[in-house]
């Protein structure tokens, strides 16, 4: 039943991983409501599929309403330089992707965010002290990679 399902959405969604995330919910909706799941093979098939429908429906409504919410703030962000995109050095950004991601995420929390390290380590759920003693070994290691 389930590559039966993700074929279904992935013919309709045309992503193989949209197509999986809603098979999964098809199949937590009908976990949900064990009662009403039909004991014969082809009446269970057409409920499941029924159940698709529906989810297929609610996704194609979220993907209006996250599609119109994007481009409300491209179009607010646009008239802003306060956005603007930074200048990307590829030496530092390849450096930058060869650290963890956790590494990563403190990084730019502390350089494009703007916060202090111990927030940015709280942030990540580390303790004041170990977020600094891990900065420091970041930007160490980016010395040594940038030369």
């Amino acid at each position: 039943m389930v590559p039966e399902l993700v074929g279904y959405f992935n013919r309709r969604l045309g992503n193989l991983d949209d197509a999986s995330d809603a098979a999964g919910d098809t199949l937590v909706e009908v976990l949900r409501s064990p009662r009403k799941v039909p004991s014969d093979p082809v009446r269970f098939r057409q409920y499941v599929f029924g159940i698709a429908r529906h989810v297929l429906a609610r996704s194609r409504r979220g993907r209006i309403r996250h599609n119109e919410i994007a481009d409300r703030l491209k179009a607010e962000l646009g008239a802003s330089e306060q956005y603007a995109a930074i200048p990307e050095d590829p030496l530092l950004a390849d450096a930058i992707g060869r650290l963890g991601a956790k590494d990563q995420e403190l990084l730019l929390l502390v350089a494009w965010e703007g916060f202090s390290i111990a927030d940015a380590g709280s942030t990540l759920g580390l303790k004041p002290d170990a977020a600094r003693k891990r900065y420091s070994r970041i930007r160490q290691a980016l010395r040594t990679q940038l030369g």
